[in-house]
């Protein structure tokens, strides 16, 4: 819905008829199936939002043009001036809030600047929620339920209660981190 009104706030400011775009309100999954045909030439442009499994669907059985992206690698930096109830907010939030969707964050980056202070709390907060952390060595000295993070685990969508934690020196290393991980989501 705010994407939608966000789109509409644009079409009218630029003096376009609000009838331009339009917001389908429908979770049916045959009603989706229609919707990917075109509607009889009545769809310009489909823009899916949801899991993986309904970003491929439509990828795969759209005969209208699609803005669509298939895997999100979120990341959530924590710089090293951060409040550490702020973070601990905007993680719990940014992971758990929703584990199975495109925009939950996967990757946790603590800035060295501030890991003595803020890894241990912030790796116990995901814990004490029920989030599996999977670690460099320092998130894995922050806590011994840190699991050790494998290569993958820094390219994974895991759409869980599963989060990889990295210690990054500055936001150029966070930068650093996300150019070589991340899903450009």
């Amino acid at each position: 819905k705010a994407i939608h009104d966000s789109l509409v706030e644009g079409i009218l400011a630029s003096n376009l008829p609000e009838a331009s775009i339009q917001l389908v309100p429908v979770t049916d999954r045959a009603a989706v199936g229609e919707m990917l045909k075109g509607l009889g030439g009545n769809l310009d442009v489909i823009v899916p939002r949801g899991g993986k499994s309904l970003v491929a669907r439509v990828q795969e059985e759209a005969r209208v043009p699609v803005f669509a992206h298939l895997e999100g690698v979120c990341h959530v930096y924590v710089d090293g001036e951060a409040d550490l109830d702020m973070a601990r907010n905007i993680v719990l939030n940014a992971k758990l809030r929703r584990t199975g969707i495109c925009g939950a964050a996967e990757t946790l980056l603590v800035d060295e600047a501030c890991a003595a202070t803020h890894l241990q709390p912030l790796v116990a907060a995901l814990i004490a929620e029920g989030c599996e952390v999977r670690g460099d060595e320092a998130a894995q000295k922050a806590d011994p339920k840190v699991k050790p993070a494998s290569e993958e685990d820094w390219y994974t969508e895991y759409l869980d209660a599963i989060i990889a934690v990295r210690v990054v020196k500055g936001v150029g290393g966070a930068i650093a981190h996300i150019a070589q991980y991340g899903s450009n989501h």
